[in-house]
């Protein structure tokens, strides 16, 4: 049982919103990789929209400062990175997924003592 259950409950709402956001601007930059956007305004808006929306939602971890923030921080610089390339470098994705699980394990541990 968690010691606060509201809060325990408003955590992880936030955790699940920053990954889920996180997801879909990795979404985003993989069409845009792939050439899948049908002009360069739409994936620039695509790009604007799921920026701003994984930003937001880390603004939340980051004000509070407790929890996976750093794990959130890697797993936002490592979308970043792939905003500033035309092609996925070798093992891009690999090191988001790794950073993304990095993020889930340790929110998973935060939530678990608290």
């Amino acid at each position: 049982m968690p010691k606060d259950p509201l809060m325990y409950l408003a955590r992880r709402d936030a955790y699940a919103a920053f990954l889920t956001a996180s997801d879909a601007e990795g979404a985003v930059i993989w069409r845009r990789l792939d050439g899948r956007y049908d002009s360069l305004d739409a994936a620039l808006t695509a790009t604007r929209e799921s920026y701003a929306a994984t930003q937001a939602a880390f603004n939340v971890l980051d004000v509070e400062g407790v929890g996976p923030v750093e794990q959130a921080r890697e797993l936002m610089d490592r979308l970043r990175a792939l905003h500033r390339v035309d092609a996925a470098p070798d093992g891009a994705w690999e090191t988001y997924t790794a950073a993304r699980g990095a993020f889930v394990t340790a929110a998973r541990a935060f939530l678990a003592r608290n």
